[in-house]
């Protein structure tokens, strides 16, 4: 049994000059439709990372045996453990190939798990392999099979429990995920949960090497089944611009070694439906999963990926707060808008306009350290790193993820674009919240607050800078998907 891969996506769904063909028709038309349609439907399962399950167990001693084949492999293979790593980053020289802080942070990623899954099962001859993921919203503990010392999945770590950070909790991720515009989601997954679980993690975790820790990978399909979540089972919609879907990579390394000619995003779209599952569990507020049971439900669903919509990163109003700054981590920082809360009363009233409050805030580079995150407050002067999370005037959290690129490094020649950390928090259900709370009338100035949080309690460096470029409050408008789920 073959199981749909990129290059028979290309094959056999892709024309081109023509684009997509649905896989409704190939799975009705073509032949050995049968044995096709089995692969899609028995196609590999990721399972969460837990304790007591025997598939879990059994996923976990496949990852060990392709991990340890990949580190035996010689450095002229590509599939080599350091050469897919590398792909990503290195730990002395950064970034590489990485997608992050574009719209491409999913897509990227996405393909560059799935080419890594093929060459573990390739290697350990197990064609039903599913990469594990680690749901640190269910499971906060790292899994003990990434504990043992004698095993070639652990590395040290500072940290290997994220039952202390509110970015990957329930209240901070249930908001995200109510957001249904693609560009406003990405931006809110890649600065919160990824980024804080990455440095928080930290050592080779923390940088551009982190794909040398086998952690990565289940954090990232953590990452990817969030994506998943919000497209397949929550209905949203990725874009359909064509420069989006059309853009490629032509540098990831097949399961034989061959580097594939080209990956585009819009393939990326389909995989979870051909490719590869995901074993369902909650992220924040439960979810229940999209279950297709007849050919027909596949086709409808295949449809709606494969279309998507006319999503775009729309600014409706602008109001700038500061710009050109140099902030010092080891004191909260404060800026006053212009805007007063009345600018914003449909919004806050909750009515039909549909729109979203964003505090933009876009940093000039990576600071020297990341063992800290940011968390962001509205109107209150006072909060500082000991201001608790329940706090009515907290709006949610972001982190860095890596270090500045080495001027003029190889690496920075190599990277398709400047790693430029830029974060989203959305201020609405904090500003609504002030106005229930007899805190926020149609006169106040809204102030905002950014404090600097040491991840074990203090700063590795205190006089580490910020140097900031904007903070901006933004109003995008809310997408209404008319999906028939």
């Amino acid at each position: 049994m073959e199981y749909l891969t990129p290059q028979n996506i290309n094959r056999r769904i892709f024309v081109k000059g023509v684009g997509l063909i649905s896989a409704g028709l190939l799975l009705g038309t073509l032949g050995g439709c049968e044995e096709i349609a089995e692969a899609i439907r028995n196609r590999p399962i990721r399972r969460r990372l837990r304790v007591g399950s025997p598939e879990v167990d059994a996923d976990i001693a496949t990852y060990k045996q392709a991990v340890t084949l990949m580190k035996a492999l010689p450095a002229s293979d590509p599939r080599n453990w350091n050469n897919q790593a590398g792909i990503h980053g290195t730990v002395l020289g950064g970034f590489n190939l990485c997608q992050h802080g574009t719209p491409h942070f999913f897509s990227w990623h996405r393909a560059y798990l799935f080419y890594f899954e093929k060459i573990c099962q390739k290697l350990t001859g197990n064609d039903k392999f599913g990469l594990p993921y680690w749901n640190w919203n269910q499971n906060a503990a790292l899994n003990p099979a990434f504990l043992d010392t004698t095993s070639v999945l652990y590395l040290p770590r500072v940290n290997t429990d994220v039952t202390s950070l509110s970015a990957v909790s329930t209240a901070e991720l249930a908001p995200i995920f109510t957001d249904t515009d693609f560009y406003t989601f990405w931006q809110q997954i890649e600065g919160t949960p990824h980024n804080t679980v990455h440095s928080f993690v930290g050592d080779i975790m923390g940088g551009g090497g982190s794909a040398l820790d086998p952690i990565f990978w289940t954090h990232h399909c953590m990452v990817d089944y969030c994506w998943d979540k919000w497209n397949i089972d929550m209905g949203n919609n990725n874009p359909n611009d064509p420069t989006w879907n059309n853009t490629s990579w032509n540098y990831f390394i097949d399961a034989n070694g061959n580097t594939v000619s080209s990956m585009t995003a819009g393939i990326t779209t389909l995989m979870p439906l051909l490719s590869y599952q995901y074993e369902h569990s909650d992220i924040g507020t439960p979810v229940s999963q999209r279950i297709v049971k007849t050919k027909a439900e596949f086709n409808k669903l295949q449809e709606r990926i494969k279309a998507g919509a006319d999503v775009k990163f729309e600014i409706k109003q602008r109001v700038p707060i500061a710009s050109r700054t140099t902030l010092s981590i080891a004191r909260p920082f404060a800026a006053e808008s212009k805007a007063l809360a009345g600018n914003f009363t449909s919004i806050i009233n909750n009515d039909a306009t549909k729109d979203n409050v964003f505090v933009s805030i876009n940093y000039v580079q990576l600071p020297a350290e990341s063992d800290f995150f940011v968390r962001v407050f509205i109107n209150s002067p006072g909060a500082n790193a000991n201001t608790p999370v329940n706090d009515p005037h907290y709006a949610g959290s972001f982190a860095f993820f890596g270090s500045p690129m080495p001027a003029n490094s190889a690496h920075m020649a190599m990277s398709a674009h400047a790693h430029v950390p830029k974060f989203l928090v959305n201020i609405t259900p904090t500003l609504q919240k002030l106005k229930k709370n007899q805190e926020l009338t149609g006169t106040s100035q809204i102030t905002v607050q950014l404090v600097a949080v040491p991840f074990l309690g203090k700063f590795e460096n205190p006089a580490t800078e910020l140097l900031l470029d904007t903070i901006e409050l933004i109003v995008t408008p809310i997408i209404i998907n008319h999906n028939d789920q």
